[in-house]
This record gives structure tokens, sequence and C-alpha cells, in this order.
């Protein structure tokens, strides 16, 4: 009876420790499956991000080029109308009296300022053609009126810029 006793404690042993290795490996089983599950929804959740930052990218991209198409048009539109006063400035008799020193100094070196706080480089030279010597100080009143427009498109390029970044933020909110 002894040893009938001792074999049923030994197979009791034997069945406690079977349930305790599956319960053990149902265990590292689960936390497996459940670490793969993470890893799953961090990999989707990183493709979603980059899919979003792709379509912000192609956005983005597309805002600028239009906006850069429209200031190319603002700029041809300019150009042109700057020939036009040209020709127009070429048969007045006024055109060559000079604006008083004072007034032209001022437009001048508020004009210096304001290429020195946009780009790097020397500031003295006129950005293109139609300004007149900048550094002789004299500016006549046609040389004036040469500037008005391209000014105007200057301001109309950066309108239509802020324009773009206001409309990508408007999407962005959304």
């Amino acid at each position: 009876m002894k040893t009938e006793s001792l074999i049923a404690a030994a197979i009791m042993a034997l069945i406690v420790i079977a349930i305790l290795v599956c319960s053990g490996a149902a265990y590292r089983y689960k936390a497996a499956v459940d670490q793969k599950n993470e890893a799953v929804g961090q990999v989707a959740l990183q493709g979603t991000v980059i899919q979003a930052q792709q379509t912000q990218q192609v956005l983005f991209n597309e805002q600028a080029k239009t906006t850069s198409n429209e200031n190319q048009a603002v700029k041809v539109n300019s150009d042109n109308v700057v020939v036009k006063y040209r020709d127009t400035l070429r048969l007045e008799k006024t055109c060559d009296y000079a604006v008083p020193a004072g007034i032209a100094n001022g437009l001048l070196q508020y004009t210096n300022r304001l290429r020195a706080s946009a780009v790097s480089g020397p500031t003295s030279k006129p950005n293109g053609p139609g300004t007149g010597p900048a550094a002789s100080g004299k500016m006549t009143y046609c040389q004036a009126v040469l500037w008005i427009n391209p000014l105007l498109a200057a301001i109309e390029q950066a309108n239509n810029q802020l324009s773009a970044i206001r409309q990508l933020q408007e999407q962005g909110k959304q």
C-alpha cells in the first residue's frame, strides 16, 4: 500500500509538473503573441505617419509649384508693364528732372536696408535693369516711376506666398 501511495504521489507530482510546464509555455506564448501584436501595431502606426507626411509633402510641393507659377506670371506682367512705361517715358520732356536729393537718398537707403535684410552680399548694386545707377544717389522722376510696378509686383508675389502658407496651415488644421 505504501508503494501504491508513492506511485500515486509521483504521478500526481508529474501531473503537477506537466501542468506547470504547460502553463509556463502558454504564458510565454501569449507574451510573445502580445509582443508581436504590439510590434505590428507600431509598424502600422509608423506607416500611417509616413503616409500622412508623404501626402503633406505632395500638397506642399503642389502649392509651391502653383505659387511659383503665379509669381512668375506676376514678374512677366510687371516686366511687360515696365517696358511699356519706358516707351512712354522716353518721349517725356520732364523725364530727366531729378527727384530732390534728400528724398532720393532716403529711398535708396531704405531700398538698400531692405535688400540687406533679405539677401546676403553687396546691397549697393541694383537687382535688375531699369532702376538706374544706385551708387550716384540721384534719381529722376522717370526712374521712380519705373520702380513702382516692380515694387508692386514684389508685394503681390509676397502676398501670393503668404496666401499659400495660410492655405496650407488651414488644410493642416483639418
